[in-house]
């Protein structure tokens, strides 16, 4: 109705064709599917050895909806089943063009994204066996890290980056090697909420440049003992 009220009527026809409609609730589907997969990419803790368990379970999927579609499957895909529903001729003339699209985004994902399994020891190290890659000085200190059952109970206590801190203190060597892979920011979500927090204080109201001690604050996960730091002043203005 939109594009018929602009005078588009060209662009309004494609929404009689059943193969266009096919090929638009499928891309509705798949992109559905990528801000998923975006959402999981996002958020605090995240390190590269989670991100790269994420894409390869996507990457895996899109071999199985692949498959599927030789089936004449399409269930995986809400919006074209239910367009393919109110059909006669159902969704089939354009499968072998979904088919080509799902290959060609995995050939992608395989370029940006290769095989993640450098990082298996440094998510499990004491179900993993140590890197090729590794010095003799390194394997032999993996070797007592993995041996050390006091290690594999604090490992099943703590998060990735608690564990490998303390690791590094005992074996410097791959607890340094492992904290060099913990450390790069996985995505740009760090530097989003600094923006955000950075719109949020500066307001046409509050308009110092100077924000440096506030958005420390905002970023900050540890929360404020405000009544020792009220009480810090009071005595101060007592002097």
């Amino acid at each position: 109705m939109f594009l018929e009220e602009e005078r588009m009527y060209e662009a309004a026809s494609k929404f009689s064709d059943e193969e266009f409609l096919f090929k638009l609730a499928y891309l509705s589907d798949m992109f559905g599917k990528l801000n998923e997969l975006n959402l999981q990419l996002q958020g605090k803790d995240k390190h590269i050895p989670h991100l790269a368990d994420k894409i390869n379970a996507f990457s895996r999927k899109l071999e199985v909806w692949g498959r599927r579609l030789d089936q004449q499957n399409i269930d995986v895909f809400e919006n074209l089943s239910e367009v393919a529903e109110n059909t006669d001729s159902g969704a089939t003339t354009v499968i072998p063009c979904i088919k080509q699209h799902i290959s060609s985004l995995k050939e992608l994902f395989q370029k940006y994204f290769p095989n993640n399994s450098a990082y298996a020891w440094v998510m499990d190290p004491f179900n993993a066996a140590a890197p090729a890659d590794f010095g003799s000085a390194e394997e032999d200190q993996f070797i007592d890290l993995t041996s050390d059952s006091t290690l594999r109970l604090r490992f099943k206590a703590q998060n990735l980056s608690e564990f490998w801190f303390g690791v590094e203190r005992e074996y410097p060597l791959i607890g340094k090697r492992a904290v060099c892979i913990l450390l790069p920011f996985a995505t740009s979500y760090l530097c989003e909420m600094g923006f955000s927090a950075v719109a949020s204080l500066k307001t046409k109201y509050r308009s110092q440049l100077n924000i440096e001690h506030d958005l420390r604050v905002a970023v900050s996960s540890l929360q404020p003992r405000f009544e020792k730091l009220c009480n810090a002043k009071q005595a101060h203005c007592s002097h």
